[in-house]
């Protein structure tokens, strides 16, 4: 435990559980005393592995612990506020978001249940407008654009791995498998391990393990297509032991049911077989955005519209 980030066990309440990740679980707690602006308690989500988590599990924690420590406050990521310890086991704390994963937020959205985040104090949007689905997108671009400058390889990226905070404000998390890479851009893959296999690009799959920040790309333009399908499972109808062998035939995932063009447009160029010729997340955050204010004016002209038609 760093010092300068360890919070004592006394000032720290751990309330309930309201996650279950593949190795650990995230409590809603209080922490007292977290700095000289917040003197009182303070509402928080506190990250621990199982109590029969392994030292590897453990150790995947502790990694996501020091990477976040040495990131500037940013938006779009998760921001990290201390760490702690209970009964031998870490806690890491970072701020608390209150509705849950993007996937589950998602998928409540249309009335399905997530069973991920069940925090049943979480009260689902009923209706998300295009607009809303590509400020998602762009707020993931904009995080991820920040991992990047920093040189960190997420590994990782899909909506279930995506926090959805106040204001409906998306904030990537979830570092446990993500990689430094201040002195080269390459992280070769050595052993087998736990792979999201749907969600991870091909250069990764059947290339040498090779992942780069543009083997990010490719599994942003997975989570593009959760966004545009309102949580929807990748690759459906296909089984993930077999999406290398799809990939390496040259199948990508049409584009869904009434989905934008331009948007479809974007997705397929994160799935480029080269990594060179994906788009980066600084030009995709910049398209994004750019598409959001389009996607922004168009709803305003047609809320306009169907005023008029009422009055």
């Amino acid at each position: 435990m760093d010092p300068q980030w360890t919070v004592p066990r006394e000032r720290i309440h751990i309330m309930k559980v309201i996650g279950n990740g593949a190795f650990g679980q995230v409590h809603k707690g209080r922490v007292h005393g977290l700095g000289t602006n917040s003197p009182g308690w303070t509402l928080v989500a506190i990250k621990s592995p199982y109590a029969d988590a392994s030292d590897a599990e453990t150790r995947d924690l502790m990694k996501e612990f020091e990477l976040l420590k040495r990131l500037k406050s940013h938006p779009h990521v998760i921001k990290l506020l201390g760490c702690g310890e209970d009964d031998g086991r870490p806690l890491v704390i970072i701020e608390y978001v209150p509705h849950g994963d993007l996937l589950g937020y998602l998928r409540k959205s249309r009335g399905e249940e997530d069973s991920y985040y069940p925090d049943p104090e979480i009260k689902p949007k009923t209706s998300l407008s295009s607009q809303q689905l590509v400020r998602f997108a762009w707020q993931v671009a904009d995080g991820m654009q920040y991992l990047s400058s920093q040189k960190i390889i997420h590994r990782d990226l899909a909506a279930r791995n995506i926090l959805v905070g106040e204001g409906e404000v998306c904030k990537v998390t979830d570092f446990g498998m993500a990689k430094d890479v201040q002195n080269e851009d390459i992280y070769i893959r050595t052993t087998e391990g736990r792979l999201p296999v749907k969600w991870t690009a091909i250069e990764a799959l059947i290339g040498g393990g090779e992942y780069t920040t543009q083997s990010d790309v490719w599994s942003f333009g997975v989570v593009l297509y959760e966004i545009c399908t309102i949580g929807g499972e990748p690759y459906p109808g296909i089984a993930g032991k077999d999406i290398p062998e799809y990939l390496e035939a040259g199948y990508r995932m049409s584009c869904p049911t009434h989905l934008d063009a331009t948007l479809y447009e974007i997705m397929a160029s994160c799935w480029a077989t080269c990594p060179d010729m994906r788009p980066t997340f600084t030009s995709l955050e910049k398209l994004l955005n750019t598409l959001e204010a389009v996607q922004s004016k168009v709803e305003q002209r047609f809320l306009m519209v169907v005023s008029n038609q009422k009055s």
